[in-house]
């Protein structure tokens, strides 16, 4: 197992042979000095050249201290967006009592500890419980205690309650499979609610993006409020959430960027449950109106009623297009809004070839690169030819639409 104490000093010969190394391709660094003798372990240095590669994008605010590790290969690829940490530790609040049972690298649960709160962080790989306490340290974390120990032992010998119980249960089989549903990951979360119940308040269990929302409310009848967390669109995680004592009051649809939440949407029961969803009909197709299509977290909610509840005057393009239209230009609206600008005839179309156009087409006849080749249209950015069936008799339309 690795000594984390031999890398103390940031000037030492490792963080070097990481910096001079970074742009590297790890194969040749192993190939290039696999028979020299180096004063540290060269496959644990390629382990942090490309850990840091991975995870550039995700982590870049652990990634500046220079001293950060990851314990093996697969850490980068499993570690939490830091993005989304934030949101929990947002979510989490500051001054508690937090138990992560499945620390893993350790990026949740500083995240949180950051806030003020008093983390204790169970990990029962011995080599990822190391990295955490290193990491920890080179951050300036105190109030954290990487613990390695099986979580669920743990949680049994506590002799008092904890605020706060943060849960990523592992998504994989003993076959290394990928598991979807909440009760074959590990721990089974479905199978311990009771014991995680009696020792807090309050849990918070991370799930993966793909897990349906109808089988989370089956699978644990006591949650509270079911958050659908993206990143500039893309859906990271279901984050599920369970207040002792309290009743499904709804799903929080959240989206994040670098500087923190873009839009906070936040769907009541009535509004899930809603079947209004007016259709529009060839008069709300006209230059001028706006074209809304839900991010990925939307898409999980399958409703459009509950997205025409909760936003007077939209209409759904057609029942089974992803797509609304308005007249309305609602600003906080998750996910892509454009302001159309022409439905061009065929001449009209003739006169697109050559120029730059993103194409996007929604239950439509033709795929993308079919139709931009049909058009004679070059990749574009701002500007967008968006082709989809609408109204209830499901018509073909091009438009023209300018992405706000």
């Amino acid at each position: 197992m690795t000594d984390y104490s031999e890398f103390e000093d940031p000037e030492c010969p490792f963080f070097h042979f990481i910096a001079d190394n970074e742009k590297v391709d790890g194969n040749h660094i192993l190939l290039k000095y696999h028979d020299k003798k180096l004063p540290f372990s060269l496959d644990f240095a390629v382990t942090q050249i490309i850990g840091r590669r991975k995870a550039a994008l995700k982590l870049p605010s652990f990634l500046s201290f220079k001293q950060f590790l990851f314990p093996d290969p697969i850490s980068a690829e499993q570690a939490s967006d830091e993005r989304v940490a934030e949101y929990h530790a947002v979510l989490t609040g500051s001054g508690k009592k937090v138990l992560d049972m499945t620390a893993g690298l350790g990026i949740d649960a500083m995240s949180i500890a950051m806030r003020g709160n008093t983390v204790t962080a169970c990990e029962i790989d011995a080599s990822k419980a190391k990295a955490l306490q290193h990491n920890a340290r080179v951050i300036n974390i105190s109030n954290i205690h990487a613990a390695n120990v099986d979580s669920i032992q743990f949680l049994s010998s506590l002799d008092s309650k904890t605020d706060i119980i943060f849960i990523d249960p592992a998504r994989r089989d003993a076959n290394n499979r990928r598991t979807y549903s909440l009760a074959d990951c590990t721990p089974d979360v479905t199978a311990i609610m009771p014991q995680m119940l009696a020792k807090a308040d309050r849990i918070l269990i991370k799930s993966s993006p793909l897990l349906d929302i109808s089988q989370i409310l089956k699978e644990i009848p006591g949650t509270t409020c079911i958050h659908i967390v993206c990143v500039k669109g893309e859906c990271k995680e279901v984050l599920i959430e369970i207040v002792k004592d309290t009743p499904f009051h709804g799903i929080k649809a959240i989206d994040l960027d670098d500087s923190g939440i873009i839009s906070d949407i936040v769907f009541d029961k009535n509004e899930l449950i809603s079947t209004n969803a007016p259709v529009a009909t060839l008069d709300d197709l006209k230059d001028g109106n706006y074209l809304y299509e839900p991010n990925a977290g939307l898409m999980k909610i399958r409703t459009a009623g509950a997205l025409c509840s909760h936003f007077p005057d939209i209409r759904h393009i057609a029942p089974n297009t992803s797509l609304f239209i308005s007249e309305r230009y609602y600003q906080n609206f998750p996910g892509r809004i454009l302001r159309i600008d022409d439905f061009p005839d065929k001449n009209g179309l003739k006169r697109l070839k050559g120029q730059r156009y993103c194409v996007a087409v929604r239950n439509y006849p033709l795929e993308a690169d079919s139709l931009r080749k049909k058009l004679g249209v070059k990749e574009g950015n701002e500007n967008f030819i968006y082709a989809f069936r609408a109204t209830s008799s499901n018509r073909n339309i091009i438009c023209l639409a300018t992405r706000l």
